[in-house]
């Protein structure tokens, strides 16, 4: 089921912004070289490559990815335009702290992947959070999940948990004397992590009908957090507060409960506006409508602003190079279409060989080759993938079935829920074809075809042309979205 902040992009690609927000101070920009090699890579001979990622929202990070070369040696370089920005290459370092103008060398032992050894210029750095991340001192996650009777109860609950990570965090200074930087830095993981729990489980109260709840007991707790988010230091922990502000920022506002789509995004971040969050918080947004909707009008529209409110460096070049990337697809999405369907393989014979999970798929594209498909990934447990049946029967009617096949795949084994689903909303109509996943073949195989179709969320759909290239896709391309008509008659032209 999809995220809250996807529910709410509906009414941010109808939006504008008029917040007035001043530029934030620019950073320290170099480049990062990091080296290493492997140790006992014979254990595992199938890995090739190593993938380095920078931290943004989930859907947009900055993925870089280079070969073990036969020396078992490898190599990254970027510039980096932070103070200080983690990075992973998972699953082997989830953690790697680097600033501008550092070489790193790293040694990963595939026998003992958890204390990869690190030297060069930012070693004792991380030597030092690494004491803290890894050395039992850390909690990363909040498990609240008792049934509070009041919000006073959460908040008891909540502040107990953070002061005993506080208690922990203390403990770790007294033992090894961490430099101020890294103080620093820890302490504003620690509090993000605080907000980032509230937010989390206040959004959760919000949408839970059985919940009394205050939403504005916490307005107060966004100008807190906000400081955090003052563009030195770059973390995914931070990214992961600001989505969750972005929503409960809609929350506050009675006009978004009422589904008032003439509510601004300027509106909606007049809470935190003169504070640091702004630009993440526009950011996010422009995020989603690039990545929701591979669709670039909305930035287009919106590029005043975000030159205005966006002037950290990380933060524009990773919105841009987002930017790009869906505009080179638009005007050519074969290259992608390519590497969703066949991955590094790209001939079509190689990936039918060696991607033997997505034989199914690529039946369903031989069974209805030459005609355009409409594809519906669903769950009978997911209430907006339901509320797209009536639209889907709608969005049917307004083709013909010799142009375009309209193909329903519902997630799950239970044939009997499935058929009592298509029957409650009448969906057993000429030109809609319905699969049951499990119907194509046996776990885990179709957990492998849904990753390798990067279906992480439902609903999705995927819009693909008369030649079997993937057009358009994602969560939001649903048949009630007045986009998806005009995409499908773009290319049924």
């Amino acid at each position: 089921m999809k995220t809250l902040s996807i529910l709410l992009l509906s009414i941010l690609l109808l939006c504008g912004c008029q917040a007035n927000q001043q530029p934030s101070s620019l950073t320290t920009e170099g480049e990062v070289i990091i080296t290493g090699t492997i140790k006992n890579r014979d254990f595992y001979p199938h890995v090739e490559e190593l993938v380095l990622k920078l931290p943004f929202f989930e859907e947009g990070q900055t993925s870089y990815t280079t070969p073990i070369a036969p020396d078992n040696s490898f190599h990254f370089n970027f510039r980096l335009t932070a103070d200080m920005c983690e990075v992973n290459i998972k699953p082997y370092i989830e953690h790697l702290y680097v600033q501008p103008g550092d070489s790193i060398h790293l040694e990963i032992d595939f026998k003992d992947m958890l204390n990869p050894v690190i030297t060069g210029s930012g070693a004792e750095r991380n030597k030092q959070i690494t004491q803290f991340t890894e050395g039992g001192f850390y909690l990363p996650r909040y498990s609240l999940w008792n049934e509070f009777q009041t919000q006073e109860e959460f908040d008891q609950a909540l502040e107990k948990a953070y002061q005993e990570r506080l208690g922990r965090y203390e403990e770790y200074v007294q033992k090894y004397q961490p430099s101020d930087e890294v103080k620093q830095y820890i302490a504003d993981v620690l509090k993000a992590d605080y907000y980032q729990a509230l937010f989390f489980h206040l959004n959760q109260f919000a949408y839970n009908q059985n919940k009394e709840i205050d939403i504005h007991r916490y307005t107060d707790r966004l100008q807190e957090a906000s400081h955090l988010l003052d563009n030195r230091t770059i973390t995914g922990t931070f990214f992961g507060m600001a989505e969750l502000m972005y929503n409960y920022l809609h929350l506050l506002n009675d006009r978004f409960w009422k589904g008032d789509k003439s509510l601004t995004l300027a509106e909606v971040m007049e809470p935190l506006k003169d504070t640091p969050a702004i630009p993440y918080i526009f950011a996010r947004g422009m995020s989603l409508s690039l990545n929701k909707l591979n669709d670039t009008t909305y930035f287009d529209k919106e590029k005043a602003n975000f030159d205005r409110y966006i002037q950290s460096p990380y933060l524009r070049s990773s919105i841009l190079r987002i930017y790009q990337s869906k505009k080179n697809f638009q005007e050519n999405p074969k290259p992608v279409s390519d590497y969703i369907l066949y991955g590094r393989y790209q001939d079509q014979v190689k990936a039918q060989e060696n991607l033997a999970y997505m034989q199914p798929f690529y039946n369903l594209l031989k069974k209805h080759q030459g005609k355009m498909i409409y594809l519906d990934f669903w769950t009978p447990w997911c209430p907006p993938c339901l509320a797209e049946m009536e639209p889907l029967k709608e969005l049917r009617k307004k083709y013909s079935t010799d142009d375009i096949v309209f193909i329903s795949i519902c997630r799950g084994d239970n044939r009997k829920r499935h058929e009592e689903i298509l029957n409650k909303y009448g969906m057993h109509v000429p030109g809609i074809e319905h699969i049951l996943t499990d119907d194509l073949q046996e776990d885990p195989q179709v957990h492998q075809m849904y990753n390798q179709l990067n279906v992480d969320a439902f609903p999705f759909f995927y819009i693909i042309n008369r030649e079997g290239v993937i057009v358009n896709y994602g969560t939001m391309l649903r048949p009630s979205y007045p986009g998806t008509a005009e995409c499908i008659e773009k290319w049924l032209e």
